[in-house]
């Protein structure tokens, strides 16, 4: 197709108008493949993260079945726990300090 005169003169100007738009559109596309990266490393780090959690959640829930365990056969076998207990722990379940008691007068 053959352009007439005065469309070979509209030409430059329609090419000069639509330059502007289309560099930002290939400035925004640029943008939004970066963001697209960074989305798709930050999932991988996530997921790598929650699998790291899952571990430690299953070894911590281990950890304290053993525990648990252990204290059971303990107290089935009569022993005696308050040898462990520390003089220091009022029963409470904290720990004295030296603020609790009256200073010397």
């Amino acid at each position: 197709m053959e352009l007439g005169g005065e469309d070979r003169d509209l030409a430059p100007v329609v090419q000069r108008l639509g330059a502007p738009s289309i560099a930002q559109i290939e400035r925004l596309i640029g943008e939004l493949q970066e963001t697209k990266n960074y989305l798709e490393s930050e999932g991988e780090r996530i997921q790598g993260e929650m699998v790291r959690y899952l571990k430690f959640t299953q070894l911590a829930a281990a950890s304290v079945k053993i525990i648990f365990e252990t204290v059971s056969e303990w107290r089935q076998q009569g022993h005696p726990m308050r040898k462990f207990v520390s003089p220091a722990n009022d029963g409470t379940g904290r720990m004295a300090s030296s603020f609790d008691s009256a200073p010397d007068a």
